[in-house]
């Protein structure tokens, strides 16, 4: 019968941190993994929607360039050029671009979070005020400047 295995119940935990300690960094764990998972999905739904803006715009403006040509009719020109104007002007205005990149750092960041997590109940040398007030830094500076961040 097959039993799930906790991922720190066959890391190798320093023997040298207190137990509160321990169990403080085990807390924080799955706290800062959700708010990586959460800031990736983020990231890449708004890659997938700047691309998907981008090439609909693109195919439509090209599909005008080459319909306008054979047909020689100004309309089928100006219209599929105008719904590929309005489709850039849709991403333009939404910023996909730049929620991505802020929704990549705070990704990046509490990746490194979890990765001191990890470092720390290995063996690494801990300062639980150090630690705890970047923590703090963190997630102050990202709630201030990811607001855009949202849907």
């Amino acid at each position: 019968m097959a039993t799930t295995l906790n991922v720190f119940d066959f890391n190798h935990i320093d023997t040298s941190l207190s137990k509160g300690t321990i169990e403080m960094l085990k807390n924080l764990y799955p706290y800062y993994h959700k708010k990586q998972y959460g800031y990736e999905k983020l990231y890449r739904g708004f890659q997938r929607k700047n691309l998907l803006c981008n090439i609909v715009a693109g195919k439509a403006i090209i599909t005008s360039t080459v319909a306008g040509g054979i047909t020689l009719n100004p309309i089928v020109f100006a219209s599929l050029t105008g719904f590929g104007l309005v489709v850039k002007a849709v991403a333009s205005f939404n910023k996909y671009d730049k929620k991505a990149e802020k929704a990549n750092f705070a990704r990046v960041e509490y990746k490194k979070i979890l990765d001191s997590i990890r470092f720390y109940l290995r063996g690494e040398p801990f300062n639980e005020k150090a630690f705890l007030d970047k923590l703090k830094m963190v997630d102050d500076f990202i709630s201030d400047h990811g607001d855009t961040c949202k849907t």
